[in-house]
């Protein structure tokens, strides 16, 4: 118990009995225990952290405690970074603090993602987090049945999709289940286009019968005024019978035609697979077997976060000479006999040049020997062109 006499500023703010010990770093309210700063916190709904946009004088900041205020506001932020670096590099946590697992911790080097890519020789470029085909790689290892499921990008007759491929899957299998697939959802689209088209339809069919409804009535009941009762029953039966068969025929529903698939040529289809980050103006693609297996197509190949693959589609009856490749597209033979075929003509451009010539040329156009060539200018040549320009100007 404090001594009576002893004022209240200098005693606990909540129960005015003790000598403060504690200090509340957001608001500065003076405690003397646990007990009380709860209290505290309770009344006030007072979190207890200190606010670093709060107000502080000017007189304060160059003392010990504002010094030490800035330390721990500097070393919380770094504390907070590196935790989001480490949760996002190492744990797999998302950025938008979901819990969703990244790209990166899938591919770690030491998991059974990463032994199968270096047994296999598969090289993945990763995409940058954040990125769209970053968000869409789901690329897993299923632990319970010890296989790899690959995120592959189909790129059929211009349209992508992203699906999910067993590494066992062979191509063929792979493209007829991507097939179905995309029937099953134009069936799924064209059936609910149909019922939105017979909503529609039955909703204008209820509306014009309303309306011959309410004509009829308008038009019984002028003729009720006019003429007799006998003769605007006659003529009202008259005029609605027409309106009724009208209905009918309207609802009746329409006989639908059986559905043909229509017969197409024998086609065969061709697989390749993108090939990343070359210089040619058209994307390369490397050719793939139909019956080889998803692992077995990507084995020594590069991939950017994902594989893509085209698939082309060629009629039996057309020229062997046909490429089955449409314009934007070369093979990877052929983009390996252009660079070849650049080099040698590089070759043959610099064998033309005499030796001296080409190594002032090398010197002083490639490699920047700048200083010896302003050195192997004739000083005489110099001065004679300076004694044209002064006698030109004389003129």
């Amino acid at each position: 118990m404090a001594d009576p006499s002893t004022p209240l500023t200098v005693l606990c703010n909540i129960c005015h009995s003790a000598p403060p010990k504690y200090t509340c770093p957001r608001d500065a309210v003076r405690t003397c225990s646990l007990a009380c700063s709860q209290s505290h916190k309770r009344r006030a709904a007072c979190t207890g952290i200190r606010d670093p946009a709060a107000y502080v004088p000017k007189s304060s900041l160059q003392t010990s405690s504002g010094i030490d205020r800035d330390y721990n506001f500097l070393s919380g932020l770094e504390r907070n970074i590196d935790r989001a670096d480490k949760d996002t590099s190492e744990r797999g946590v998302a950025l938008d603090g979901k819990g969703k697992a990244v790209f990166q911790k899938r591919w770690h080097d030491n998991g059974a993602l990463g032994r199968y890519l270096k047994d296999n020789g598969i090289v993945v470029h990763k995409a940058p987090i954040g990125m769209a085909r970053q968000k869409a790689n789901q690329t897993r290892f299923i632990a319970k049945s010890k296989r790899i499921v690959w995120s592959v990008e189909w790129v059929v007759n211009g349209e992508k999709k992203v699906v999910e491929v067993d590494e066992s899957r062979t191509l063929e299998e792979a493209y007829r289940e991507l097939m179905v697939e995309k029937e099953r959802e134009s069936k799924k689209r064209k059936r609910m286009q149909d019922d939105a088209a017979s909503k529609a339809q039955k909703q204008k069919v209820h509306e014009e019968k309303l309306e011959v409804e309410e004509t009829t009535v308008e038009a019984a009941t002028t003729r009720s005024e006019t003429a007799p009762d006998s003769e605007g029953a006659t003529s009202t039966a008259s005029t609605a019978a027409p309106s009724t068969d009208e209905a009918k025929t309207t609802d009746a529903p329409q006989e639908q035609q059986p559905f043909e698939a229509a017969s197409s040529p024998q086609e065969t289809t061709h697989f390749y697979l993108h090939k990343p980050h070359t210089s040619s103006t058209n994307t390369v693609l490397i050719p793939l077997s139909p019956t080889s297996t998803l692992t077995s197509s990507l084995t020594q190949n590069h991939v950017l976060e994902f594989p893509t693959i085209y698939a082309f589609t060629t009629t039996a009856n057309a020229p062997e000479s046909t490429d089955p490749l449409p314009t934007g597209f070369i093979t990877v033979q052929q983009y390996t006999q252009n660079i070849t075929d650049d080099d040698k003509e590089l070759q043959g451009l610099m064998s033309s040049i005499p030796k001296e010539q080409r190594k002032i040329t090398l010197n002083g156009c490639i490699l920047g020997g700048e200083e010896e060539k302003r050195q192997q200018v004739d000083e005489k040549e110099v001065l004679e062109m300076l004694q044209r320009d002064a006698d030109a100007l004389k003129q």
